[in-house]
């Protein structure tokens, strides 16, 4: 005799459905989300306890705190449970109590629990990752002020980047409308502070390496043999490659399947799906163009896929590629051998 908790969580109140082993409603109720008030709940009940809820922003604190009284716990993935759950009728006692039914029947769409080891670094890579999102806004606009201001034949010919060192000094010296010069001073200075705040984060993630048994391993693979911060990147946001029981499961976790409508014989695909780890599939493509560098079998695959569907298809297709190489690396536990894995036979990617 066992019985299922479905918990809908809130910030300051959640909601409880209690059923047994034949699904029958035994207890509903709300309670504050105090560490006393759910101890003394979960410790009510004599029967063993599946606890279920909803994967929220906060889900970990409560997890943490409640692991040690059930028995099981199960996380709900929110995209694919709202296909499931989706009602006319929506309210916390309802959510609590098709969670507690989906888990009861087995048709939770569970997410991966990692270890609260793997949470903190987690954190922090996307911390610099969100970091690295506002440099890039800052130098977005930075060049749309240029746009408006510069005529192209006075901007220098003697750099690219706008950002090397002679670029900031070229950019510190334009004569322009205080408004604008204003704007471009505090742009600058911006750009200046996040540049020191990542390099400083990124000394942080560096020490991460020794926490990582399987580090060694995927520092074989073309792109991640500097051990740089895409390696922490990867190896964070997989948690546990276990969990992926074949190749084609992690490269789509990844992102490099391209979305399929088939029907009546019919097959159409289109651009990569939208339900992947952006953080992952960023990871992997910057460390592609290293790869393609370096490794001569991958540089020769880009070049065919290049020739006949283009750069940017390349890129995805090489990088769907490595995706194979790095699940293979570190399920077996071995290092990269490029004649040793085969890719899914997927069509071709479009990015």
């Amino acid at each position: 005799m066992s019985i299922t908790i479905g918990v809908d969580y809130h910030k300051k109140t959640s909601s409880y459905c209690v059923i047994d082993d034949a699904g029958n409603k035994i207890k509903r109720c709300k309670l504050p989300n105090q560490k006393d008030a759910v101890k003394n709940f979960l410790l009510s009940f004599d029967e063993p306890i599946c606890l279920a809820m909803e994967a929220t922003r906060s889900w970990s604190l409560y997890y943490d705190f409640i692991e040690s009284y059930v028995n099981k716990f199960q996380l709900g993935h929110p995209k694919k449970m709202k296909a499931l759950s989706e009602s006319e009728t929506k309210n916390d006692k309802h959510d609590s109590q098709v969670i507690a039914e989906l888990s009861h029947m087995g048709y939770l769409p569970q997410a991966h629990v990692s270890s609260p080891l793997i949470r903190d670094i987690r954190d922090v890579v996307r911390y610099r990752g969100a970091l690295v999102q506002q440099r890039r806004s800052i130098k977005n606009m930075v060049h749309s002020l240029v746009d408006r201001t510069v005529w192209l034949e006075d901007r220098p010919k003697s750099f690219k980047d706008i950002f090397c060192q002679r670029g900031i000094k070229w950019l510190e010296s334009l004569n322009l409308a205080p408004k604008q010069k204003f704007i471009l001073t505090d742009l600058l200075q911006s750009l200046e502070n996040l540049n020191k705040t990542i390099k400083n984060i990124e000394g942080y993630i560096t020490t991460f390496h020794d926490e990582f048994a399987l580090m060694k391993h995927l520092k074989t693979v073309p792109g991640f043999r500097t051990g740089g911060i895409n390696t922490i990147v990867v190896l964070s946001e997989i948690s546990d490659i276990n969990r992926f029981r074949k190749a084609k499961g992690f490269v789509r976790y990844a992102g490099f399947i391209p979305r399929e409508h088939s029907s009546a014989g019919k097959i159409s695909r289109g651009r990569l799906i939208k339900e992947a780890n952006m953080h992952l599939r960023t990871a992997i493509i910057e460390s592609t163009l290293a790869a393609i560098r370096i490794d001569k079998g991958l540089q020769a695959y880009y070049k065919s896929v290049k020739q006949r569907s283009g750069s940017s298809a390349a890129v995805i297709a090489t990088a769907r590629k490595l995706a194979t190489a790095i699940y293979f690396v570190l399920k077996e536990q071995r290092p990269y051998l490029p004649h040793k894995f085969d890719v899914p036979p997927v069509a071709a990617c479009h990015s």
